[in-house]
């Protein structure tokens, strides 16, 4: 497997004394003795997952570059009382969930078999200089908007500081993308399950199924009844998404992951999704029955004689999926809706001609 490649003019031991960011903006939650949630305070939140154990330290997550990890791993060791970093793991390669890999460099990097070519886009974006230079313009333009926002809320010291720390995570990100840093690929890599034996501690790593990305994955931790589910379970009230990419195939894995952890008796005290204070299994029972829902309501649909306009209409989110629905983001939500019933639908149209054409060559 790839393990490193390296970007820029910045080298890991620069990388290492980066410090960029101050700790000021760094909140940790504890769940228990070995488990802790750190994030970056701001208008929005990323979970990053820390585990400690007999054979070391864990990440689940590395944040969108390393200026931003660096000062969030200080806290995790300060809190920790130790550095000697062994795993990093990354639940899929979008956003804010694998620029800070170098950082750990002497840690074995886990992801899924599809994780080194979906972290392409890191290295990507910061050799097109196109690209490059519509991140930068976007990072300058939020920047922006934040600062203007400061006077609105000058009577509130919560969102003051939730502003404030989103902008400074927007000027590290941008050094980082000004000055080129190394992304670092995994070094382990599965395609179905893979079990991690911390010693004390037993790391169930599953892969979910080409959805959200091409790689997603979940983390199940037994013996503290943690489920780190990235972006499956993506916060509370966020439409689970069917894009482009999936097959049908990849539709029915969704569930039987889901149901997997749903089973009567598995230890689940805390649901980790990637941007949302812990959630509960209740959580994950709704992503698996919106699934499982429509699956099966598609398929009568179509058996029906309905047109997919129809279908549409039938399985509007307000209507069928309340759950899912918020007023504030409908026309986000409709749209989604709208993918997630185009791609199931001709998922199922395809399937259901093929096995017509097997019935008609036996």
């Amino acid at each position: 497997m790839i393990k490193s490649i390296h970007i820029g003019i910045i080298l890991y031991l620069l990388m290492s004394g980066l410090g960029g960011g101050s700790t000021e903006f760094v909140r940790l939650e504890r769940l228990s003795e070995r488990v802790l949630i750190a994030y970056w305070l701001g208008t929005g939140r990323t979970n990053l997952v820390a585990v400690k154990s007999q054979k070391g330290l864990a990440i689940i997550d590395t944040e969108m570059s390393p200026r931003i990890m660096a000062p969030i791993k200080e806290r995790i060791e300060k809190a920790f009382g130790r550095d000697d970093w062994a795993y990093v793991i990354n639940t899929h390669a979008h956003m804010h969930h694998a620029g800070g890999n170098c950082l750990f460099k002497d840690a074995a990097v886990i992801g899924h078999d599809n994780l080194p070519d979906d972290m392409q886009w890191l290295i990507q974006k910061q050799v097109d200089e196109t690209w490059k230079r519509k991140e930068l313009d976007n990072n300058a333009k939020t920047i922006r908007n934040l600062q203007a926002l400061l006077p609105k809320v000058a009577g509130n010291r919560l969102q003051t500081r939730r502003i404030q720390g989103e902008s400074s995570f927007y000027r590290l990100y941008t050094q980082d993308m000004e000055e080129g840093f190394v992304v670092v690929k995994p070094t382990v890599t599965f395609s179905d399950k893979y079990t991690l034996d911390l010693g004390d501690l037993r790391l169930e790593l599953v892969y979910f199924g080409k959805g959200h990305s091409l790689s997603d994955i979940l983390i199940y931790i037994p013996q503290e009844g943690v489920l780190v589910t990235g972006a499956i379970v993506y916060q509370r009230g966020h439409l689970p998404g069917i894009t482009e990419n999936a097959e049908l195939k990849d539709v029915h894995r969704y569930i039987a992951v889901l149901d997997a952890f749903l089973e009567e008796g598995l230890k689940i005290d805390y649901v980790i999704a990637s941007h949302s204070p812990p959630l509960t299994r209740n959580d994950v029972k709704y992503v698996r029955d919106y699934y499982q829902t429509m699956l099966e309501g598609i398929r009568s649909a179509q058996q029906e004689g309905l047109t997919l306009e129809q279908a549409k209409e039938r399985f509007a989110v307000h209507k069928k999926f309340p759950r899912f629905f918020q007023p504030q983001s409908a026309q986000w939500a409709k749209a989604k809706q709208d993918r997630n019933i185009n791609v199931l639908w001709h998922l199922l149209k395809e399937a259901e001609q093929q096995s017509q054409t097997q019935k008609k060559r036996k």
